[in-house]
């Protein structure tokens, strides 16, 4: 009987002190601690930065889009580059329905129906070639990646949503640089096989011929 009395009044103890020693300790560390959760606690910029990401995920895949058809029209005939440009569209689309489910999973609306409306203003240059339009896509890729840099500055700081953060910078980050690096690559490549830009044009179509069918 005596052990429990004495194993009851340590707890409360335990409990006491440790009511007191957490704002001692918060105030030493600098950290402010939190009092409260709620599952759908997502700070409303943040939330709108999110919307903003989601459009800009559609409006590249649709500049992708019609870099596809561009390739794919017969007196153009680069099936490499169309392959390649349909295959970058989907990847952007799929982007920005993942974003779309993860803000249905944190009780967020999908989009912002004021202010989601996809811009199909964008037309491909009629003298396109091979290299420009790979350079316009790392421009796209470099764009996109800085706004989702600036997403997670949004999200971070002060509203400390660790778990957008973390998902971005895991699962967007990584792909987006991988994604550059590949076409940082490939411009090179093309580059060297084209020559300079007063090179002969028919030389520059067949190296744009050969870098369609053996690097795209």
């Amino acid at each position: 009987m005596m052990k429990s009395i004495f194993v009851g009044i340590v707890a409360i103890a335990v409990a006491v002190l440790s009511f007191y020693q957490e704002p001692a300790m918060a105030q030493q560390t600098g950290v402010e601690l939190e009092r409260e959760y709620v599952w759908d606690d997502l700070h409303r910029s943040c939330v709108d930065a999110l919307h903003g990401q989601i459009k800009k995920e559609f409006d590249a895949s649709i500049v992708y889009l019609k870099y596809a058809a561009y390739f794919a029209q017969e007196k153009i005939n680069l099936p490499g580059f169309e392959k390649f440009f349909f295959h970058a569209a989907g990847e952007e689309r799929e982007h920005g329905i993942k974003l779309i489910e993860y803000a249905l999973m944190r009780g967020k609306e999908p989009v912002n129906k004021n202010t989601f409306q996809l811009d199909y203003s964008y037309k491909v240059p009629a003298a396109t070639t091979g290299l420009s339009a790979l350079e316009d896509a790392l421009k796209k890729e470099q764009e996109v990646t800085l706004s989702i840099r600036n997403l997670i500055k949004t999200c971070e700081g002060d509203k400390n949503d660790y778990h957008l953060v973390d998902y971005l910078t895991g699962e967007y980050l990584d792909e987006q640089h991988k994604g550059q690096r590949e076409l940082a690559e490939k411009i090179a490549t093309l580059r060297k096989m084209t020559g300079s830009d007063d090179a002969p044009k028919e030389g520059r179509k067949l190296a744009e011929f050969l870098f369609d069918k053996n690097h795209m």
